[in-house]
């Protein structure tokens, strides 16, 4: 083959070209075929290799076992049938419950928190379906540039017009942890984790002095939560409102509240937010 395209009319860059494109997709097959298990075993023909994997014994290589091998069946069923489970429940609890779920959707809350499968937000602040609205990324990020925060941001301040926006962030934070590392993720999430590296540099007086890394992970994810805290006062949508509803009501609306959530006992912790020596023109200190 190589000599052929050698011998080819192409130039001699567009050959080499083609050449280093060809064994790129030679090897990518080789590997899509590894991963799905149609490679040989070394060692052994392979028609040999896929008899043992089809009937079930073991080659050279251990069997994978786990979720990734169960079909959709053996992994949806189960949850499909949680799901039956949990409205009969519900029901029986409460006969009305769907009904005024599938009537109305107006939350007082917009939370804002990590997206780690430990921290759910209704459950840990016992709050039902339909009490929260929610918004979740990788250690409780507010970035002003946004889109997606930014839009649930609106919706829940302009359109359900919560009137309370938590931030809240937990301790044993992956992302939190990553920030502390020199690694380089690589995109998007190095970009991502910038944004948490700054945050550690604007209370790096602080932090550096901490000996323990544990104590140093808490005090960041504390110090986190209460910048992105200012980061949502700040943003337009929250100010437009709080001086609109100033006028009209005693306190000015959506209040913001800075919580962590410790993984390791279920308890939910406020953390002042509010700089001790900023105008407080909302009294966001009393929120």
């Amino acid at each position: 083959f190589t000599l052929g395209v050698l011998r080819s009319p192409l130039r001699p860059v567009q050959r080499t070209m083609f050449c280093k494109q060809f064994i790129s997709a030679v090897l990518g097959a080789a590997c899509v075929a590894e991963a799905w298990g149609f490679a040989p075993t070394v060692g052994m023909p392979a028609g040999k290799t896929l008899a043992l994997r089809q009937s079930g014994l073991s080659t050279t290589r251990p069997a994978v076992t786990g979720m990734q091998m169960a079909t959709k069946e053996e992994v949806l069923a189960p949850l499909f049938e949680a799901n039956k489970k949990w409205i009969a429940k519900k029901k029986s609890e409460d006969p009305k419950f769907f009904d005024r779920l599938g009537s109305v959707h107006k939350p007082e809350v917009f939370w804002i928190g990590c997206a780690d499968s430990r921290v759910a937000a209704n459950e840990i602040i016992g709050a039902e379906p339909g009490e929260v609205f929610v918004h979740r990324n990788i250690a409780n990020v507010v970035m002003k540039n946004d889109v997606n925060l930014l839009s649930g941001l609106q919706y829940a301040v302009d359109v359900l017009e919560v009137e309370h926006i938590i931030v809240c962030g937990h301790y044993n934070c992956g992302g939190i942890a990553a920030s502390l590392t020199p690694a380089n993720f690589a995109a998007p999430l190095e970009n991502w984790v910038s944004h948490i590296r700054n945050v550690y540099r604007i209370h790096a007086d602080e932090l550096d002095p901490i000996k323990d890394q544990d104590e140093k992970l808490k005090k960041l994810v504390q110090f986190n939560v209460k910048e992105q805290c200012l980061n949502v006062y700040e943003l337009a949508i929250v100010q437009a409102r709080l001086k609109d509803s100033s006028s009209s009501q005693p306190f000015a609306t959506p209040r913001i509240h800075a919580a962590v959530y410790d993984v390791g006992t279920g308890k939910l912790e406020k953390i002042d937010w509010f700089p001790k020596d900023a105008e407080d023109t909302y009294d966001m200190k009393l929120a």
